[in-house]
Order: structure tokens, then C-alpha cells, then sequence
């Protein structure tokens, strides 16, 4: 976050900045990443939100993302098995707006880490106002959170 509380113009916040996870379905509000305008304030602002490497199998790492955004009760909105991507909708606690959340698991790349076998990719998006106020970056750290001290 910028120094003084001031939280960017971003409202849609993505792990991977080169290959942002791409919706299933179409949300309600404007779905194209902006990766020219949002790289800059992204990485100034939230310079951690990077995806995440993981020893799980893609598969397992995939059936973990999935038990916990049905944990977190989140609407899925689109499921892609085989692609292992799912789309979701997330109510924020106060006011009950709908943000729009995608996630991919994708299979290590070559050269990774021996012990690496996932790249869990995310993006979060609200589909209300220019600027989220860090609820974006707050829920992907949360999932992340969560997705790391799964069993």
C-alpha cells in the first residue's frame, strides 16, 4: 500500500502480471487485464502478490484450491477440470458487493525447483468502482494463506 493509507486506482489485482488468469465466464463488469496500466501500480503497491510455488501435484494442489473456496462458501461461477481453473464470486463482508475471483493451477515449469510441481495463479476483481481499497490484495493473501497451510 502507498505510504499515508492512499490506496491505488486498481481494482483488479492479478498474480502473474506477464499471464494473468483469464475469466471462464464473462463477469458483469469489464473482464480484460490492463497489464500496461495495472503493472506499475501493482508493483509499487503490492510488490508480495506474486503466484504462488507449490510441492503438491497439480491435481492436489487444484482439489485444495477447491475446498477452500467452497469453504470460504464462494459462488462458482465457472469450472474448467481439466484446465484446472475455477471463477468465483466473493461478497465483500460489509457493503455485499460481488468481486470477481479466478484461479488457475498450472504445472511447474521447466528448469523449477525439484521440490515445485504447482503455480497457483490468481486474480481478483471488484466489479464496483475505479479503486478496491486493498480488498483484493487482502483476499488473494488470505486464499494464499490458507492454500499454504492446507493438509
Amino acid at each position: 500500500m502507498a505510504s499515508g493509507g492512499c490506496f491505488p486506482l486498481l481494482n483488479d489485482i492479478a498474480t502473474d502480471l506477464d499471464n494473468a488468469p483469464v475469466f471462464i465466464q464473462q463477469p458483469p463488469e469489464k473482464p480484460t487485464y490492463n497489464a500496461a496500466r495495472n503493472r506499475p501500480l501493482q508493483e509499487a503497491n503490492y510488490p508480495d502478490l506474486r503466484n504462488l510455488a507449490a510441492s503438491w501435484p497439480p491435481d492436489d494442489a487444484f482439489a485444495r484450491v477447491l475446498a477452500i473456496v467452497r469453504r470460504r462458501s464462494w459462488a462458482i461461477a465457472g469450472l474448467d477440470e481439466r484446465g484446472r481453473r475455477v471463477q468465483a464470486v466473493s461478497l465483500t463482508p460489509v457493503l455485499r458487493f460481488r468481486d470477481d475471483v479466478v484461479i488457475e493451477v498450472r504445472t511447474a515449469p521447466p528448469g523449477s525447483d525439484a521440490d515445485i510441481h504447482s503455480i497457483v495463479a490468481m486474480r481478483s476483481k471488484s466489479r464496483v468502482g475505479r479503486r478496491d481499497f486493498g480488498a483484493n490484495a487482502k483476499r488473494i493473501r488470505a486464499f494464499f494463506r490458507d492454500l499454504r497451510a492446507a493438509p
